[in-house]
């Protein structure tokens, strides 16, 4: 999980409509399930958040595969049967508890995001993170060498999602037999605050509404956090950004070892955080709706009374962590238990507000 802070600026133009002469393959779906009645009775915060999302899918642009059975089976011969079965896993975005999917099925080119808010504390505005996986193994003792069915279980497997970053390798072994399964994106989940006051209480309408700007068609008031930029922000953890494995394997301390970033930047020195989940600090790119310089999306800090969009940076880390289609907008525009992997971590910035 990631948290989002505030820091102070200008504000920016709306964002213009998005063209693609091909749609994109990956889209995000948002689920309501944990709605406690904000989102239902906030037409306008909606509105941002789902526009958010749309502003996401439009620069994926990859395939990724359905999961229609979460059950893998490999045969080792003379009876030797194993069945991995997968159990994914999220927060509820209302409560912070886990939330197991035993039967797990996702369409083609769907990541899910379950949304929410709650009281949170200090100056944290939302969190979001990828979800995460457990494994539950059945097995038929025969004759057959189980490291023979394992392998034909890795075999037609592979990488769950076929494209895409991994989030999580689960492995462990079977009678001294190892195995190994990398993870797709399928599920996240992210939620907002809803106590801006710190005072322990959810948040009236009133107290709501004067702290967060809701309205992404209109500018940032002053002194408000902008909801959109949150929901843009925390959606992209929720795909891996910050929070996968093979983020993880492209980050060296601060320093970002992806080519497409590095070939965009000139470099990718120095670019990372300390915390290790986001852009460096203040780090600016370009916004790919008109090509004007704005920090990233994926630094650490969101300044009050501006808004966010996407930058070219933001955009080229996606195709670096395995989203490799994503494209730049055009002007303008457990009966053996396994740990759970994926969106286990929280992230801490440091919200600044406007010196007067």
């Amino acid at each position: 999980m990631h948290r989002f802070y505030r820091a102070s600026a200008a504000h920016f133009a709306v964002l213009a409509a998005i063209l693609f002469g091909t749609p994109a393959s990956a889209e995000i779906v948002l689920d309501y399930t944990h709605d406690t009645g904000f989102f239902s009775s906030n037409a306008t915060a909606k509105a941002a958040l789902e526009a958010a999302a749309s502003d996401i899918n439009a620069v994926l642009n990859l395939n990724l595969d359905a999961i229609t059975d979460d059950t893998v089976t490999g045969n080792g011969g003379g009876g030797t049967v194993l069945d991995f079965d997968f159990r994914y896993q999220y927060t509820n975005p209302a409560t912070g508890a886990s939330v197991t999917v035993n039967d797990t099925t996702t369409p083609a080119n769907e990541i899910r995001i379950f949304v929410g808010m709650r009281n949170l504390t200090g100056s944290t505005l939302g969190q979001g993170g990828s979800g995460g996986s457990g494994i539950a193994i059945g097995w038929v003792s025969g004759t057959g060498p189980i490291s023979a069915a394992i392998a034909d279980a890795q075999a037609s497997y592979q990488h769950r999602r076929n494209e895409g970053p991994v989030i999580g390798t689960l492995s462990g072994d079977v009678s001294g037999n190892s195995f190994s399964f990398e993870m797709g994106p399928a599920l996240g989940n992210l939620w907002f605050d809803q106590d801006t006051n710190n005072d322990g209480a959810t948040d009236s309408a009133a107290v709501l509404n004067a702290n967060w700007h809701f309205d992404h068609t209109t500018s940032v008031a002053a002194g408000k956090d902008d909801f959109y930029s949150v929901a843009l922000h925390e959606m992209l953890h929720s795909i891996g950004f910050g929070g996968s494995e093979t983020w993880d394997d492209l980050v060296s301390g601060t320093d970002w070892l992806g080519s497409e970033v590095i070939d965009l930047n000139g470099t990718g020195t120095g670019i990372i955080d300390g915390g290790g989940a986001h852009f460096a600090a203040g780090l600016m790119s370009t916004r790919i709706t008109d090509g004007m310089a704005q920090e990233v999306v994926m630094d650490p800090t969101l300044t009050t009374g501006t808004r966010k969009y996407l930058t070219d940076l933001d955009v080229a880390l996606l195709r670096d962590i395995g989203y490799l289609n994503a494209s730049a907008v055009p002007e303008p525009s457990t009966w053996f238990a396994l740990a759970m992997i994926g969106g286990g971590a929280c992230y801490r910035r440091r919200r600044q507000r406007a010196k007067q």
